[in-house]
């Protein structure tokens, strides 16, 4: 009889996790024409579609998992050719290349992207549903942009030309300025067929900052006009069972703390030390002072067949509600927490997860998006039907990062990135691993 998850030790838990997450990530069922479902469920139909954030990140994870060598991780074979086909996909979308265009051109401009993509379409296209689909969000374009910088530099750290070519070609044709407001020195959001509309970005803490750093590091802001833009955001103090998060996030959901730094090293920041740790540690308080059964408050999936739904947890700014279903629960959290001091934590709440509600976790696909962990409600116990493309990479690349700092250690080879870094914390001292081996053929 195997060990319960539960009961492995950590590194051997986090290897099970790890292959577990990658077989959902690969698998065939959820994906289509080299491109992620953004959700799949074994039980519902639907979510076929894929947005740029999670079609750069699913590229990356495939170099990750390439990267780990272990017995079930991909050959260099498989890699480069599902990458190579995922960024030709992009590049012919881009160009406006791919004849097939039956809602209109498949990016802004030929440029950037817009928010949805329906994968299963034979070639793929951009949406139907105008308000939906011809938007080009800023920040899934910067997600975007950061794995293709990562997956560029590993490509010309291992001599791969072929990849180095294709991803230059996509980066080089991104503009970022065309969601950067000079007069105010922040980013919007983006509007429909409008990146200069849609809100602005305000809080530090929220996932925008991705943009300002890959905006800096491809040369779209000069030195001074990153600084205005970094200095623009808002930072304001909270304080949660006394613990002080320096620069809160507006819903405190942890992704918008944690996901920007798999790429900005930033655990060894002021930013880090100051908010990015006291708000991990304010997440755990906050989960034990309700008695929830585990902590991990982030956006997600509500439980069965419910939608998206906002999660946080205190501080917020006053009149902020972070919780939008009290007690949802998702494993992500504790992935992304992975890459700060308190992994030890995090690896403990995941096994803590996977013991205490068994339709959370399957040897098939790893975890479901999300649980309801507040024993009072009457959903108790109950799972997302959903399995969702963003949570199983954001947990998958929390787990390398823990592991090897995969993407910290080819993300700074970019010259650009290591001076944005540079720039954003005074000169702070940047730690990057040695690349000691060449798994490339």
């Amino acid at each position: 009889m195997s060990t319960p998850l539960s009961n492995k030790p950590h590194t051997e838990f986090l290897d099970t996790l790890a292959r577990d997450t990658w077989t959902y990530l690969r698998s065939d069922r959820t994906t289509k024409n080299h491109l992620p479902y953004s959700w799949w469920s074994p039980t519902l139909s639907g979510g076929d579609y894929a947005n740029p954030a999670e079609i750069g990140l699913y590229a990356l994870s495939w170099l990750a998992a390439y990267d780990l060598g272990r017995s079930w991780s991909p050959s260099w074979d498989e890699t480069n050719a599902e990458i190579t086909a995922i960024l030709d996909q992009l590049r012919v979308w881009q160009t406006g290349a791919q004849t097939s265009q039956p809602h209109g051109p498949n990016a802004y401009q030929n440029s950037v992207f817009y928010q949805w993509y329906w994968i299963s379409w034979n070639p793929p296209v951009v949406g139907a549903h105008v308000g939906d689909n011809h938007l080009a969000p800023s920040v899934d374009n910067a997600w975007l942009a950061a794995a293709l910088m990562t997956i560029r530099e590993y490509a010309a750290a291992h001599n791969h030309t072929t990849l180095v070519q294709k991803a230059e070609a996509i980066l080089a044709d991104m503009d970022f300025r065309l969601w950067y407001h000079p007069d105010s020195h922040r980013f919007s959001w983006g509007d429909v067929e409008n990146p200069q509309g849609g809100t602005l970005a305000d809080y530090y803490s929220n996932e925008n900052r991705i943009i300002n750093v890959v905006a800096r590091a491809l040369g779209h802001l000069s030195a001074e006009e990153f600084r205005q833009s970094l200095d623009a955001l808002e930072g304001p103090s909270g304080n949660y069972s006394g613990v002080t998060v320096e620069k809160m996030a507006w819903d405190g959901s942890y992704f918008t703390y944690a996901a920007p730094a798999l790429f900005i090293r930033e655990v060894d920041t002021s930013y880090g030390r100051n908010t990015l740790i006291p708000a991990t540690q304010a997440q755990i308080a906050y989960a034990q002072n309700q008695s929830y059964a585990a902590w991990g408050l982030s956006d997600c999936y509500d439980v069965g067949d419910g939608g998206y739904v906002q999660q946080g947890a205190p501080p917020v700014p006053a009149g902020v509600v972070p919780e939008t279903r009290p007690g949802l629960v998702t494993p992500h959290a504790a992935g992304l927490a992975l890459i700060t001091p308190l992994a030890t934590e995090a690896i403990t709440n995941l096994q803590a997860l996977s013991a205490t509600f068994p339709c959370l976790y399957t040897q098939d696909y790893g975890f479901r998006d999300a649980v309801m962990a507040r024993s009072g409600d009457a959903s108790y116990g109950r799972c997302s039907d959903r399995y969702s493309a963003l949570a199983q990479e954001w947990l998958f690349l929390g787990l390398v990062n823990h592991e090897t700092g995969f993407i910290w250690r080819y993300f700074y080879r970019h010259p650009g990135v290591l001076q944005a870094h540079i720039e954003m914390y005074g000169g702070a001292h940047v730690y990057l691993p040695l690349i000691l081996r060449n798994r490339g053929p």
